[in-house]
């Protein structure tokens, strides 16, 4: 533009060049770079989806929604039963613990018994002294107990994590999508389904240590029934090792355990 412009006004305003003027010496694609940024925002049919109050938010909630409850739902049914397991095998080990703790102490019965043949032969018994079988089932039984009590503890834990995981109200904003999203990537990167789904393995080692105690229990009592308590054990361990080792082996193997997954 090397032409000068009058000092008139007038003149002046004749000599600014017009926007089709500029558009006919601009190449095609900077002619439509022209056009684009004379367009307002309401010409733009995305401009809309920009709005906090948008249909578009209020859909990825929906869909977003839909995913996290059946996640929670798949989640709390396995913890809703954890629970229960949880419940009838602490009420089975207690009455078997209650039976194995007399071993561990004199029976006060026994206890008199043996003070008035002391006094009537003038002699001396020797001290009661625990058996190595019971104190091991003891020790078992205990530990099972305490596990048991950890993975209803953990459950009852997990089921709370996953009732706050889902909102109790609709959302339909931009900002409650924000909200799910950072719930989501928080989720994944606390690993919260791996450790909902992990909490099993608590009650599996509680029962791994039962049924060895269950095995001396009986044993001492009697061998036969401690052979047969043995064998089924030991059946029961085998299906569980096969159930761990198969999916490993094969991806496509529907049998898996807890370890497995």
């Amino acid at each position: 533009m090397s032409k000068q412009f009058a000092e008139d006004p007038s003149s002046a305003e004749s000599q600014i060049p017009s926007v089709s003027g500029i558009k006919s010496e601009l190449a095609p694609d900077e002619a439509f770079s022209v056009d684009n940024g004379l367009e307002s925002e309401n010409d733009n049919p995305y401009s809309k989806n920009l709005q906090s109050d948008s249909i578009i938010w209020s859909l990825y909630l929906e869909e977003a929604e839909k995913e996290d409850k059946e996640l929670a739902k798949s989640l709390q049914v396995g913890v809703d039963q954890l629970l229960i397991f949880a419940g009838l095998f602490g009420a089975i080990l207690t009455a078997f613990l209650i039976e194995s703790r007399k071993d561990l102490q004199v029976d006060p019965l026994q206890e008199i018994l043996q003070t008035l043949q002391q006094r009537l032969t003038a002699t001396t018994s020797p001290p009661f002294k625990v058996s190595k079988s019971s104190l091991i089932v003891n020790y078992l039984w205990f530990s099972s107990l305490a596990l048991t009590l950890i993975s209803a503890l953990c459950a009852v834990l997990a089921r709370e994590w996953l009732t706050k995981y889902i909102p109790a109200s609709p959302a339909s904003h931009s900002s409650d999508a924000c909200e799910r999203l950072l719930r989501f990537i928080r989720a994944e990167q606390w690993r919260l389904e791996a450790i909902v789904t992990g909490i099993p393995v608590f009650i599996q080692l509680a029962l791994f240590l039962f049924f060895p105690g269950l095995v001396l229990f009986t044993w001492h009592s009697s061998v036969g029934l401690g052979v047969v308590i043995l064998v089924l054990t030991t059946f029961a361990v085998a299906l569980y090792v096969l159930g761990t080792i198969f999916p490993l082996l094969s991806p496509a193997c529907p049998i898996e355990t807890t370890i497995s997954r």
